[in-house]
């Protein structure tokens, strides 16, 4: 199901989004990410910019493999290498584009539809969009890391 992206002033955008419980239905909502995600061209979509409240992000982890994960309660767990900027843009501010100074390699853990806990390094472009995505989650968009 397509869903409007929320307007980047809404107040979803900008409060923290409290963790997904066992009683979320983690495959509609990763199916429903997903959808909107290839629907809107990103390389990520956080659940609140689709105006669920609930802490879930989808990325593209690798592009070249269409390889996609969805993410449930992220959490970074450290952060290490050089720290890289680079113009980043989000579906939530069409048209805006600026740079954006991130670590270029994280160690994260998420939880996926299933409910299994993950445990993954990310580094490059991977790590940038999951700390976008992250950052969301946050309450935090991407005009304010400039």
């Amino acid at each position: 199901m397509i869903r409007d992206l929320v307007k980047s002033d809404d107040s979803i955008l900008h409060r923290k989004i409290l963790p997904c419980g066992v009683n979320c239905d983690r495959h509609f909502i990763a199916k429903t990410l997903i959808e909107n995600m290839l629907h809107y061209e990103g390389v990520g979509l956080s659940a609140n910019q689709i105006g669920m409240d609930i802490r879930a992000f989808v990325m593209i982890r690798d592009i070249e493999y269409n390889d996609i994960i969805v993410c449930f309660n992220p959490v970074i767990l450290d952060s290490s290498g050089d720290f890289d900027s680079c113009e980043e843009g989000c579906l939530s501010f069409p048209d805006k584009f600026i740079d954006v100074q991130r670590p270029d390699k994280i160690n994260v853990m998420y939880e996926d539809e299933e409910g299994r806990e993950h445990k993954i390094k990310l580094e490059g472009f991977p790590s940038r969009v999951f700390q976008h995505e992250y950052d969301h989650l946050e309450g935090i968009d991407f005009t304010q890391r400039q």
